[in-house]
């Protein structure tokens, strides 16, 4: 048995501890490892990751994981089914019989009845309630019954598609999520806090007993970078790259260059910017990610050529789990790489641009120099 976890691990705290420690115990019993996809630089959402990847990889081995893999940008911010379907690409490539994840809702047993209702609508269906101003996850609501206020109940079911699409055989581990939930942003008396209340509230104390002291000490000394910040640099890059240029970077479609640029002539703030682009159809997430895009000039021929990949860098692992990377690479279904060097660095050019303008913000360190972190 092997169990894959996909994870951002923004920062990664107790309830996440809860999961590593579900998975691990079902791994010990069958004699096997826990594998981990995690996004690096950006969430899904289109946040600044609050910490580095090395750091929260070694966290996520100290907690139990046997090994991380880096999820590439593009992957990571990416809308639902293409963060899933990158995702367990990587795990299958890894070898991965189970898949683990947290949910609001542990009854899963719905989703091959959504599944079919999905497969059968027609597509005309779909684009009629997109014209309609209806974003994705309100037309999964309407189309499908896909609940779309329970966000890790949804993105579970991207996993479900993304494994029923390649026909694989990997079974789902669903744990119901206890605690605070996703989205909350104020401190309560919660089992587990969510990862967006500790972000919001890293200088308050009652964050410790939910971070463990390696991770306390490490929030401690970055330097946390807000999307606000992003904002001159955001402006600079719409307004120098004109309407032409928008149009050309990835997910921007539909005339939405138009929208973007008149709105960074109008506004002063990251927020405000946000809000201005966003409409019924784009919601604030999905605007929070073009605009990364933007940033990073990830552009439509960007993800044509590197979205496909097959070889990804390996951020920790376990000390005895080590030779894990041996075998997976013997496998050949993907390339796991512990380091960057000469040979294969032009395999990453998109995610070296990308580190290295996340270095800019966070004032860290060079990704050449960085290898596989090894903890005992």
């Amino acid at each position: 048995m092997r169990i894959g976890l996909i994870a951002e691990f923004n920062p990664l705290h107790s309830g996440h501890k809860y999961l590593i420690e579900k998975a691990r115990e079902i791994a010990d019993e069958n004699n096997g490892e826990i594998v981990c996809v995690m996004s690096e630089f950006f969430t899904q959402r289109g946040e600044v990751a609050i910490v580095d990847g090395y750091t929260r990889a070694k966290e996520a081995v100290r907690c139990g994981c046997d090994l991380v893999i880096a999820l590439p940008y593009l992957g990571s911010v990416a809308y639902s089914d293409d963060f899933a379907k990158k995702s367990i690409e990587i795990l299958v490539g890894a070898g991965v019989t189970h898949l683990i994840f947290g949910t609001e809702n542990d009854d899963v047993s719905c989703f091959e009845k959504i599944y079919k209702k999905q497969q059968n609508t027609p597509q005309e269906e779909y684009k009629k309630l997109l014209k309609n101003g209806f974003n994705h996850a309100k037309i999964n609501s309407v189309l499908y019954g896909l609940e779309n206020n329970n966000p890790n109940f949804s993105l579970a079911y991207s996993y479900y598609k993304a494994i029923k699409d390649a026909m694989l055989d990997i079974q789902l581990i669903a744990v119901k999520r206890e605690g605070q939930g996703l989205n909350s942003s104020e401190l309560a008396d919660q089992i587990h806090l969510s990862a967006t209340a500790i972000r919001k509230n890293l200088t308050d104390k009652n964050i410790e007993k939910y971070l463990s002291t390696e991770m306390m000490l490490e929030l401690k000394k970055e330097n946390i970078v807000t999307e606000e910040e992003l904002f001159p640099y955001l402006k600079y890059k719409i307004l120098s790259l004109e309407k032409k240029g928008i149009e050309r970077i990835y997910d921007v479609n539909e005339g939405l260059e138009n929208r973007i640029y008149e709105a960074a002539l109008r506004v002063e703030s990251y927020s405000d910017l946000v809000k201005t682009i966003s409409t019924k159809r784009y919601s604030d997430k999905k605007i929070q990610r073009i605009l990364l895009h933007i940033l990073t000039h990830t552009t439509k021929e960007d993800f044509k050529n590197y979205f496909p990949t097959r070889n990804y860098r390996v951020l920790a692992a376990k000390k005895a789990s080590a030779p894990l990377i041996r075998e997976v690479n013997k496998e050949g279904k993907i390339t796991l790489n512990p380091l960057l060097n000469s040979k294969n660095s032009m395999h990453f050019k998109q995610d070296i641009k990308v580190a290295r303008i996340y270095e800019m913000l966070k004032k860290s360190g060079d990704i050449f120099k960085e290898n596989v972190k090894i903890i005992d």
